[in-house]
């Protein structure tokens, strides 16, 4: 690769000097914020010699060159003629990147496993007390309802501890902007239907704040800058006392006045709309909502609808968009066990069958990562599956009772009206995702023998000569198809395995030496029989600029197997938003036979044995 020459191609590509606001580089990708990105190609920049892919990430466009972007980004600076520094790309891009539809999925993400276990759990209430002659009076019923009503009633204190993480804020005061929303006074006048309160003329009207989220989001957002003002003009001698003080003084009024109120007309309106949609025409909204679920994953807006189906059970008692949408992961899992059965590669069979099992339970991103998005045939079938069956579960009247993952174990919360059409709709969804695949095909790249060809790469003849990396670190395992990421998922920058850890220690695999773009939060090793190991902890973590991360190697050094490589505190990671999954990957695959995981499920220990290189002879 000439680095030269593929930094001016880049810089051509992306609309030249004057196009570029702000441009830094992680590990393996470059990161550029342009002025206009309607003048970039992105197939065009793909074409390049040294370019492994090439995709925009909210206003980011990273180009991914994997582990010669240091010397690509150097040849840019000297193009380009100044030097850009990543402390103010990141400050730029936090500006940027708290796009409605992210910042609200990032804040509820978390939030989704309390709300899911507890939704199922009212269903099951529902089934128990309707069908099965339980008492709804009686202390078993009223101690599930308790466990099954507290995520759902008190969720704006959830979402306000997730908010305050994503916008780097005091979570207490955060909790404290939740309480004023379901403070006694508050629910009470709310149940009596009282009259509004005034403050200087400042209407406080009595708001349902129980079970909502886009009110108290709002609410965090504004606390941030309150919060900063006050900490920035108050000595430091009285900060401890008199910043929480005055914020509270002031947020009480702005919360119960201001944003809430607003919040909530906006969400009603949200709910409003989406419920016309289904009141002018439940077959076409079904079709939509349906056909568009993977699509919404993709973007990353399925959480933001989300906060809708949560605005819809708060404001009615019951949404019509969740089951719809449970339609398109139904789909999607049909699609996948379509693409498990066609597929003559066994890698892609096996890709297929993980994503099959995963979407089974809910989980659909390495469907559309590993599937979906390699196929177009199969996510043009799995739009024509969830569109039919989001439209025949949509004029069934299939709705929800309770906010959970879309999948199929959460059958109890559709029970009631619709609840026939539901089930059926999932039969649908899955068996013409399935039949539509079987009858189109898939691409696979060139044809492939009707008999699988045998997993690893044929050896030749005599000992095979192998080297082997261990697990860096204690954790569970999971195919680099299962990588949150498209760009690791789908292997653009070598083979590998990822590990999700349960500690933040990480170990050296090998004897060996540590390689250019170690630093901030991933380790890049190269062994003494000159495998490219790199280390990736966490996802899109260079953001954190190094924080919660302890690096305790640096380029050159020599490292023995066992050696203490990183210490990263997972827990703040991931309170910060971010995944910790660690993609282990061979940077250099393609000068061997094969590279293979010893397993790519269960438990893993480090030091055990991960990774296997069959060099060539």
């Amino acid at each position: 690769m000439n680095a030269d020459k593929l930094a001016e191609r880049i810089v051509k590509e992306v609309g030249g000097k004057n196009n570029i606001k702000e441009m830094f580089h992680c590990v393996t990708r470059l990161r550029f914020y342009l002025k206009d990105r309607s003048v970039v190609d992105e197939e065009r920049i793909k074409k390049l010699d040294g370019v492994l892919g090439v995709q925009f990430a909210t206003d980011q466009l990273q180009i991914i060159i994997g582990n010669e972007v240091g010397t690509v980004y150097n040849a840019i600076i000297n193009k380009v003629g100044f030097i850009m520094d990543d402390a103010t790309a990141e400050k730029k891009k936090k500006m940027r990147i708290g796009g409605i539809f992210e910042t609200i999925s990032a804040i509820i993400l978390p939030v989704i496993p309390a709300m899911a276990g507890t939704g199922i759990l009212k269903g099951i209430i529902t089934i128990m007390t309707s069908y099965l002659g339980f008492d709804s009076a009686s202390t078993l019923i009223k101690m599930m309802t308790i466990a099954a009503d507290c995520v759902f009633y008190f969720l704006p204190f959830f979402i306000a501890w997730s908010a305050a993480k994503r916008f780097k804020t005091d979570t207490a005061l955060a909790l404290m902007c939740a309480g004023f929303m379901l403070y006694p006074t508050m629910t009470a006048g709310l149940a009596e239907g009282a009259s509004p309160m005034s403050l200087f003329g400042l209407p406080i009207p009595f708001v349902k704040y129980a079970s909502s989220s886009i009110p108290i989001i709002l609410t965090v957002l504004v606390l941030k800058y309150v919060y900063q003002f006050f900490d920035k003009i108050i000595p430091q001698m009285l900060k401890l006392v008199f910043v929480p003080m005055f914020t509270a003084l002031v947020m009480c009024p702005i919360a119960l006045g201001v944003t809430g109120p607003i919040a909530n007309y906006i969400s009603k309106g949200i709910a409003w709309l989406f419920t016309g949609m289904f009141a002018v025409s439940p077959l076409l909204a079904g079709a939509v909502i349906g056909a568009t679920r993977s699509l919404l994953v993709f973007t990353g807006m399925h959480l933001s609808l989300g906060a809708v189906c949560l605005q819809n059970i708060t404001q009615y008692g019951y949404d019509y968009i969740l089951p719809v949408n449970t339609m398109g992961t139904l789909a999607i899992v049909g699609t996948c066990l379509g693409v498990w059965v066609k597929a003559k590669k066994e890698e892609n069979k096996s890709v297929a069958m993980s994503a099959f099992i995963s979407s089974f339970i809910g989980i659909t991103e390495p469907g559309i990562y590993g599937v979906l998005l390699k196929y177009k045939k199969a996510l043009i079938a799995d739009i024509i599956a969830g569109g039919v069956a989001g439209a025949f579960v949509a004029v069934g009247g299939g709705h929800s009772t309770a906010y959970v993952n879309s999948c199929i174990l959460s059958l109890p919360v559709f029970v009631g009206d619709g609840f026939a059409f539901v089930c059926i709709g999932m039969a649908i969804a899955a068996a013409l995702g399935f039949g539509l695949v079987m009858v189109m095909g898939i691409d696979e790249g060139g044809d492939a023998p009707e008999a699988a060809a045998p997993v690893h790469a044929e050896v030749p003849a005599g000992e095979p000569i192998t080297e082997t990396a261990a697990a860096p670190a204690d954790g569970t395992l999971l195919p680099l198809s299962e990588v949150p990421d498209n760009v690791f998922a789908a292997g653009t920058l070598g083979k590998g395995v990822a590990v999700e850890p349960t500690d933040g220690k990480f170990y050296a695999p090998f004897n060996g030496t540590v390689g250019t773009g170690t630093g901030g939060h991933a380790v890049c090793l190269v062994s003494d029989g000159g495998v490219e190991l790199l280390i990736h902890i966490g996802i899109d973590t260079v953001n954190l600029k190094g924080k919660h991360f302890a690096i305790k190697v640096k380029e050159g050094d020599k490292v023995k197997a066992g050696d203490l490589l990183a210490e990263v505190d997972v827990a703040a990671v991931r309170a910060e938003g971010y995944k910790t999954t660690t993609p282990i990957i061979v940077t250099n695959s393609d000068d061997y036979l094969d590279v293979f995981a010893a397993a790519e499920s269960g438990s893993i220990r480090h030091g055990d044995k991960l990774l296997t290189v069959i060099k060539k002879g």
